[in-house]
């Protein structure tokens, strides 16, 4: 049988996620923010993407209190990137200026990596397995949460990639966002699929609990 080209459009009916309660032991979970910057978040109009900020505030709030570690992506361009130089994208995003700047909300404290990236994808090209290695972030023993704009873009690549890495990826629905509810939920139905739903699954800021890091020292070193 001959291949059959697509039809000119698609209708489809997509079941969108659940969240759940997790309660996470901070000396093993991450949280990842991907490009919460003032460009997406303050600049563009888009209340979606602004009113994940909220979120962001309060999962961090948890995650430093517990002693769980934080990692910042911060996606930046240069004048002389390929997307300019090569594929005639405006110049956006330029190292150095305001838009880049992560939302003064929920900005970096001390010692909190911030990776920058040139792209989408935040393992291509950056200091991310660095960091990752330095801070003992390890595959297969570490939970993650990803936060962030766009989740149908850079938050998207994050996610999979820490997915596809074999680390337990959470998505706290209420920190990140798309520029639509259908560019989400679109996503989010990859993530539901049995190609990543063993080690992906979705939650809020509401929902996520931590067992401090000192707590959970003291349960291991009694346990031992």
């Amino acid at each position: 049988m001959a291949w059959q080209p697509l039809p000119p459009s698609i209708t489809l009916t997509i079941e969108t996620p659940s969240p759940k309660p997790f309660q996470l032991d901070a000396a093993k979970t991450a949280v990842v923010v991907v490009d919460m910057e003032n460009y997406f978040c303050k600049m563009l109009g888009n209340e979606r993407m602004s009113d994940v900020i909220d979120g962001n505030v309060r999962l961090l709030a948890k995650a430093r209190e517990a002693g769980a570690k934080v990692i910042f992506i911060q996606s930046v361009r240069t004048p002389e990137a390929l997307e300019v130089t090569v594929f005639g994208r405006p110049p956006m995003l330029l190292e150095g200026t305001p838009d880049v700047e992560i939302v003064e909300e929920i900005a970096p404290l001390p010692g909190e990596p911030v990776v920058k990236k040139y792209g989408h994808d935040p393992f291509a090209r950056t200091e991310l397995d660095a960091v990752l290695a330095r801070e003992g972030i390890k595959e297969g023993e570490w939970t993650v949460l990803v936060t962030g704009v766009s989740a149908a873009v850079c938050a998207h690549a994050c996610a999979l990639g820490f997915s596809n890495r074999h680390y337990m990826t959470l998505i706290p629905m209420d920190c990140t966002a798309a520029g639509t509810i259908e560019e989400e939920a679109r996503t989010y139905n990859q993530y539901m699929s049995r190609a990543y739903n063993f080690d992906m699954d979705f939650t809020l800021s509401t929902m996520v609990e931590f067992t401090a890091v000192a707590a959970a020292k003291e349960l291991a070193a009694a346990t031992a």
